[in-house]
C-alpha cells in the first residue's frame, strides 16, 4: 500500500521535492551555459590583448625607424 496516497502531507512533500529538483536542474544548466560563455569571453579578451601587444610592438618599431631616419637626415655639426 502506498502511504503517499493516504497522507496528503507526504504527497505534497513529493510534489515539492519534484519541483525543487526540476528547478535545480534548470539552474545547473544555466550555470553550465554561463561558464561556457565566460570561457569564450576570456579567450576573446586574450586574443584582443595579444593583438594590442602586437600593434604596440609595431608602433614602437615604426617610431624607432623614424628616429633613425631623423638622425640620418639631421645636418652634421661643423667643426669650425
Amino acid at each position: 500500500m502506498d502511504d503517499t496516497n493516504d497522507d496528503p502531507v507526504l504527497a505534497r512533500l513529493d510534489r515539492l521535492t519534484d519541483s525543487v529538483t526540476r528547478r535545480l536542474d534548470k539552474l545547473e544548466e544555466r550555470l553550465r551555459i554561463l561558464e561556457q560563455d565566460n570561457g569564450e569571453i576570456i579567450n576573446l579578451l586574450i586574443a584582443v590583448k595579444a593583438g594590442l601587444e602586437e600593434c604596440a610592438g609595431e608602433i614602437a618599431m615604426g617610431e624607432m625607424l623614424i628616429d633613425t631616419d631623423d638622425a640620418d637626415d639631421s645636418p652634421s655639426p661643423s667643426l669650425h
